[in-house]
């Protein structure tokens, strides 16, 4: 899958869940009482970030300063974990995937994604 892809499959994401009922409270949830959520991703020859806040979700082209979480690796070690190809710890185990930050917003953007991705 090339970074495009990726991108594309976040903006995707992006889409069904500030569509959704239940992805909007998953984000509002996830974000309790702070004022937003920043992961950025790396992939070598792009790089983009999601802002999660007021129960929506963007995408954006760049770096963001101070990301709540980073992930950095392969658009193909992304996208394998993102859509379940690859296990999330076997990817880190192998260092073909790191986390810089805090580790658990992962967990709260893999629920996202597998809860948006189960709807029709």
């Amino acid at each position: 899958m090339s970074v495009m892809t990726v991108k594309k499959f976040f903006e995707a994401i992006a889409m069904k869940a500030n569509r959704s009922s239940e992805g909007t409270k998953i984000m509002s949830k996830w974000i309790g009482h702070y004022h937003g959520k920043i992961v950025q991703f790396e992939t070598g020859t792009e790089q983009f970030y999601l802002v999660v806040a007021n129960g929506k979700m963007k995408v954006h082209d760049g770096r963001y300063l101070a990301p709540d979480l980073t992930f950095k690796g392969s658009s193909k070690t992304i996208s394998e974990v993102f859509t379940g190809r690859k296990r999330f710890g076997d990817a880190m185990k192998s260092w073909e995937l790191v986390l810089i930050g805090a580790g658990h917003e992962g967990f709260a953007l893999g629920r996202l994604i597998t809860t948006v991705m189960l709807e029709v």
